[in-house]
């Protein structure tokens, strides 16, 4: 038995975000950014419900923290995109927010409500 029972899930994930990086559409963003975020989430088979909620709502908290918010405001142009997508296997992306600028808490909120809904 190995040592790292997971490591075939963590092979096969890299494997697949990879080719999902190559095949994500590209940023549109109308103004210059400080970094654009893909945030690709693993939703296959191998994560049980509880652990895909855990996720979601991890995404949510940091989004909207006082922390994170400072941070891109600090940022040279005070801003980020970022794109969430859900993935499970090399052949199945599902976008759940596109590319999106956050700039502010309005615009990181329009992002966690697209991600509650």
């Amino acid at each position: 038995m190995s040592a790292f029972p997971r490591a075939g899930h963590l092979l096969s994930g890299a494997a697949a975000l990879a080719l999902m990086l190559v095949q994500a559409p590209e940023s549109r963003a109308a103004e210059p950014v400080d970094i654009e975020l893909v945030l690709a989430v693993d939703v296959s088979l191998s994560m049980s419900p509880a652990e895909l909620e855990i996720q979601r709502r991890g995404y949510v908290a940091a989004l909207t923290h006082d922390t994170v918010l400072q941070a891109i405001a600090d940022g040279a142009y005070g801003k980020i995109a970022v794109t969430y997508v859900e993935w499970a296997g090399t052949t199945w992306q599902h976008i759940i927010v596109p590319w999106t600028v956050i700039a502010n808490r309005a615009d990181a909120e329009r992002v966690v409500e697209r991600l509650s809904a």
